[in-house]
């Protein structure tokens, strides 16, 4: 603000009635430059025509009652608007469901894609619109496929909105620092998370509408290659039931426990079975979430406590103990 306007102000405050040349000569000032204040004061409404003076007497007015006559009505507008702005999202809200019904009507209820950039818009909209439940299942992040490296913020932004969500990992997610880091997001924003034994795949079910499952046309390991976007909620409700299933027996997860936390025993008994049916390295380190390398040494860990020279004699020792029989049950 110009100085000399709020110093023209200071001298017309307390005189009541003023006239604007007077205040001119006082500050010793050209007339054309009092009329410039004057008209800013008369914007700001800090001055006005005094009653019966005409247009050449003036008086000045409080902050205060400026602002009452300037902004309360802006504000009331603006708050008109929004008003206006929420009716129109009320009433256009009661279209969205017929809209999406006949959207997923005349799309195809399942899309197979490996371009990276159309999976992170699909899981976008996905999880934008998502308002009940998320449900995951997938291998500690270590070994996260592209997709869930896209979907792991979106999952939490829908947490935060207010949807429900249970994420499954393998126990071996408990000794993984980069889940466990991911765990400290997921955790405050309200999902639930338990671990299981061995994960064998990986999904995504948002509202058991729409869900994300590897296509089938990844190979063996079925890592960052092509996955299948159903829209069908036949399928979400049927991997819904089997997230369901699978979590009845997992184990809640614990950020305040170090380590696996009690569940190292369930995970040594899941390998002896794996190894004693005869499954490859590869095979038994995607399905219990680990790398072939740390298999390995879990392997060598658990052949040296048995004292067993190999893994078929460590097989053969653990039906005898019973520790195979133990993860067969648990299966079943």
């Amino acid at each position: 603000m110009d100085e000399f306007v709020v110093a023209f102000y200071e001298r017309a405050i307390g005189r009541g009635e003023f006239d604007p040349h007077r205040i001119a000569e006082e500050l010793g000032v050209p007339p054309e430059r009092t009329e410039q204040a004057v008209g800013v004061l008369r914007e700001l409404r800090l001055v006005k025509p005094a009653e019966g003076g005409g247009t050449e007497r003036l008086v000045a007015v409080s902050p205060e009652a400026a602002q009452m006559e300037l902004l309360v009505p802006l504000e009331r507008e603006i708050l008109d608007s929004r008003h206006r702005l929420a009716g129109f999202k009320g009433q256009l809200s009661s279209f969205v469901a017929a809209f999406e019904k006949q959207a997923r009507t005349r799309a195809e209820p399942v899309v197979i894609t490996g371009d990276q950039e159309e999976i992170e818009l699909r899981l976008l909209e996905a999880a934008q619109s998502c308002t009940t439940e998320v449900l995951v299942m997938q291998p500690c992040v270590a070994r996260e496929t592209s997709e869930l490296r896209l979907a792991r913020p979106l999952v939490v932004e829908a947490l935060r909105r207010g949807a429900r969500g249970r994420i499954l990992y393998p126990h071996t997610a408990r000794g993984d620092s980069g889940t466990r880091a991911h765990l400290g997001e997921l955790l405050p924003a309200g999902g639930q998370v338990r671990t299981t034994k061995e994960v064998s795949d990986r999904f995504l079910v948002f509202d058991r509408k729409t869900a994300f499952i590897p296509s089938g046309n990844n190979g063996d390991n079925g890592e960052n290659g092509e996955i299948a976007v159903v829209y069908e909620s036949t399928v979400a409700a049927f991997l819904a039931g089997l997230h369901a299933r699978i979590w009845e027996s997992a184990v809640d997860f614990d950020s305040g426990a170090a380590g696996y936390a009690g569940t190292m025993e369930e995970l040594k008994a899941t390998l002896l079975s794996l190894l004693a049916s005869g499954a490859k390295d590869e095979v038994i380190a995607r399905r219990v979430g680990m790398s072939e390398r740390t298999l390995r040494r879990h392997v060598a860990t658990i052949m040296q406590d048995l004292s067993a020279s190999s893994r078929f004699q460590a097989g053969v020792l653990a039906a005898r103990t019973g520790l195979v029989d133990l993860a067969l049950r648990s299966a079943a």
